[in-house]
């Protein structure tokens, strides 16, 4: 009898005690690395220069203003200066600076991004798009160095057609794009693509508020990483660099913490968690 309520006494003990120690796991350890994984998030913007994050900002106003956009919209394109400052990293990293015939395709039509590219590289022939990328595109087949895709494979709806016409999504629209870059890139050209994450933390936010995941409700559709790669690598592209970026919500929120608590309490993946997906593609020589 003894050795039975000693045995009952140790386990509540044993079970209480695994409890205090969840507790303390919880709030002491995965709170410091829910800390630490915040920081984290905002490691790429951290590195750039707070003047130039100011200069950049300015001239996307300068380029609203020329362009008579209000108060709402030059407030939108402010936000984009950590995108477009990160973006051009990248394109510096593929573009020869001594390469002044390069030939890069911005698709979508001349916008306040599209003047700050030719701001910042001037020795490029840049050309834009102003016709449906879902469908053939009227451009001549192996003739750009580079095209540069940034914040629009989120807009493109499926081509209507009987067999899809509302019964889902099937991301044609994406597909054809990939396809006709493959066709106008030349022979060892380079595709970047930035657009952004449905599975990064403001996202998980927006769902914990009671809001739909979206990063802006009228996009079509926004992709995971995972989505992006193998719509890439079936389109006959090769992943060189791919990272998930956090640029463009920064200035709407800044603590993360609880959600990556969140993620770490119940055992879910905390990497690929920042607002905008970064890929960089090659066609195979």
């Amino acid at each position: 009898m003894k050795t039975t309520r000693s045995h009952r006494f140790l386990r509540y003990l044993l079970w209480h005690g695994q409890r205090v120690i969840n507790w303390f796991r919880s709030k002491l350890i995965y709170a410091r690395d829910a800390r630490d994984l915040t920081h984290q998030l905002f490691s790429d913007i951290s590195l750039l220069n707070e003047q130039d994050v100011s200069d950049t900002s300015e001239k996307l106003l300068e380029y609203c203003l020329a362009r008579g956009y209000g108060p709402e919209t030059q407030k939108i394109w402010k936000t984009h200066a950590y995108r477009l400052m990160l973006t051009e990293k990248w394109i510096s990293d593929v573009l020869d600076l001594h390469q002044p015939q390069a030939k890069v395709l911005d698709l979508g039509v001349k916008d306040v991004a599209g003047e700050y590219w030719r701001f910042k590289f001037p020795w490029v022939q840049w050309e834009n798009t102003d016709y449906d990328l879902r469908f053939p595109w009227k451009t001549t087949a192996s003739s750009f160095d580079m095209i540069l895709c940034t914040e629009l494979v989120e807009h493109l709806s499926d081509q209507v057609n009987e067999q899809s016409f509302n019964e889902g999504f099937y991301k044609l629209g994406f597909m054809t794009l990939l396809g006709e870059s493959f066709k106008a890139l030349k022979p060892g050209g380079w595709l970047l693509i930035t657009t952004p994450n449905a599975a990064s933390v403001f996202h998980l936010k927006a769902v914990l508020r009671g809001d739909p995941p979206w990063f802006f409700i009228k996009h079509v559709r926004e992709y995971t990483m995972p989505e992006v790669v193998e719509l890439l690598k079936n389109a006959g592209f090769e992943i060189v660099r791919k990272q998930d970026i956090h640029c463009m919500t920064v200035m709407a929120y800044s603590d993360y913490t609880p959600i990556f608590q969140l993620l770490l309490e119940n055992g879910f993946p905390t990497e690929g968690r920042g607002d905008d997906l970064f890929v960089l593609a090659h066609k195979p020589v």
